[in-house]
């Protein structure tokens, strides 16, 4: 019995170690405030392309109520006044908001709010895993928007922001 007992307690202290050291989190893992770090496109020869820069700006806020609210934006922006300027603006930006559930390895969020009206109502599922203060986040593939008739993904890292 005192055997079986160890046993047991070694196979906990394992898991608890694993969920630790990079595989998918649970929702308790998520919560909080991470800063962006890096943000990519992948490509399906494997080649990246950093989508607002080397040094993107922005945060993931997820909430323990379950609400889940992004804004991120390229480097290097300048004000806008026109509207050729507030238009530069815009592209160079995403930010939405809504509530979100965790299933497995994703998370998904149905878009409440977004800066692109055409994304209210949409669930964007985002596969995840956690690794010590680090969140790596991969969108599913699907057609480029940046290279007609081919798929690729976007690989985006956070940090915990403290």
């Amino acid at each position: 019995m005192k055997k079986r007992l160890l046993s047991m307690a070694a196979v906990v202290t394992a898991g608890l170690i694993a969920a630790r050291s990079g595989h998918a989190a649970g929702a308790d893992d998520l919560v909080g405030s991470w800063k962006l770090s890096s943000w990519q496109v992948v490509a399906q020869d494997g080649s990246t392309q950093d989508v607002f820069g080397p040094h993107p700006h922005g945060y993931l806020v997820l909430t323990r109520e379950g609400r889940s609210i992004v804004v991120t934006t390229a480097e290097g922006r300048k004000g806008g006044t026109d509207d050729a300027e507030r238009a530069a603006l815009h592209k160079s930006m995403l930010a939405y908001s809504g509530r979100y559930r965790v299933e497995g390895g994703d998370f998904i969020t149905r878009v409440e709010v977004s800066w692109n009206e055409s994304w209210n109502g949409t669930e964007q599922r985002r596969h995840y895993r956690v690794e010590n203060d680090r969140l790596f986040v991969e969108t599913a593939p699907a057609p480029s928007i940046t290279s007609p008739g081919q798929t690729d993904f976007r690989r985006i890292v956070f940090e915990r922001d403290k």
